[in-house]
């Protein structure tokens, strides 16, 4: 993009966004590591700014860091995401959501590093809510539900209906999800 016409854009956007960098100066440490993973790959404010004007998916994430009770004051200078819901009383630093239209993420906790796409669901099933380990990455339209736990470092491929638990360390495909390959 034109660098006069980012700085146009960046300047106007700031205008708006003055509460939410407020809030990003205040708790960068709960923020910073979810921002590295989008835009610049840098925690600056200009990152934040780029992030909150060009992501709405991000926007969710800042809201769900900051709280129900101090996000509803500031939401509707930018809004969220409306079909991306986060019902989760815990994730991990490093979250990156892309395209996350229609997605439905109810889990007991979310580890840190967790990747995900659109149409993906992690809901309720026998046995309750899924647990989602560290570094796991969940691409598009796969499911997992059930009271289940999905270990550290696992890719979840695309279109995957996953309902029993996923040991560490692997790739698991289809429907019902098995394990095609073991990482390293």
């Amino acid at each position: 993009m034109n660098p006069f016409a980012q700085a146009v854009i960046l300047t106007s956007s700031t205008l708006r966004m003055l509460p939410h960098i407020a809030l990003y100066l205040a708790c960068r440490r709960k923020i910073d590591p979810d921002l590295v993973k989008v835009q610049d790959g840098k925690p600056t404010v200009l990152n934040f700014i780029k992030a909150c004007t060009r992501e709405r998916t991000f926007r969710n994430l800042f809201y769900y860091r900051m709280g129900e009770y101090v996000s509803v004051f500031i939401k509707w200078l930018l809004p969220p995401e409306r079909t991306l819901t986060i019902w989760c009383p815990a994730i991990g630093p490093g979250a990156h959501f892309e395209h996350n239209y229609a997605t439905y993420l109810n889990a007991e906790r979310i580890g840190s590093n967790f990747y995900c796409l659109q149409l993906v669901t992690l809901g309720n099933g026998k046995g309750g809510r899924p647990t989602i380990g560290n570094d796991v990455s969940i691409y598009t339209g796969a499911t997992v539900y059930g009271g289940i736990r999905i270990g550290n470092n696992v890719k979840i491929a695309a279109g995957a209906v996953v309902f029993h638990d996923v040991p560490d360390n692997c790739i698991v495909a289809g429907n019902p999800a098995t394990i095609v390959k073991q990482l390293p």
